[in-house]
């Protein structure tokens, strides 16, 4: 049926949940997962100095990798094999790049920009619009 379970997160307890759904679904057909965090570089491509702009580059990956290691823990739980990917551009291209269309990305319905958009979050609308994968949104409200 599928081939794998794409797994977008942010980090955040919203995306948790679809990370969770997602690695639930992995187990049960017995299919690897890939984990991917993508740093938005529109939070920093903006500022002036080299200096600060590597240091906000640098922490986007900190917490990046903090998301990651998390999955990484929850996957080894379920005995998920499991892709890590950090990304840098915009969150709903790298993520629908990502995905073959024999894939199923689980993303939850909201991350860390919360309630920017009432019902859907941008980047879950956005993936939703440019994929031709199947795509399982989860509410993570």
């Amino acid at each position: 049926m599928y081939k794998r379970v794409i797994l977008p997160t942010d980090g955040s307890e919203c995306a948790r949940k679809g990370v969770i759904e997602g690695l639930d679904m992995a187990s049960e057909l017995d299919i690897p997962a890939v984990a991917v965090y993508v740093i938005n570089s529109s939070e920093y491509k903006g500022l002036h100095h080299e200096s600060i702009k590597h240091s906000a580059k640098h922490g986007l990956k900190e917490q990046g990798k903090k998301a990651l290691d998390e999955v990484e823990e929850l996957a080894e739980e379920k005995g998920v094999e499991l892709e890590i990917k950090i990304m840098e551009g915009v969150p709903y291209k790298k993520i629908t790049e990502v995905a073959d269309k024999d894939d199923i990305i689980y993303i939850s319905t909201h991350g860390l920009s919360g309630f920017s958009n009432l019902f859907l979050g941008s980047t879950t609308e956005r993936v939703l619009k440019n994929t031709e994968t199947t795509v399982s949104v989860v509410n993570g409200r």
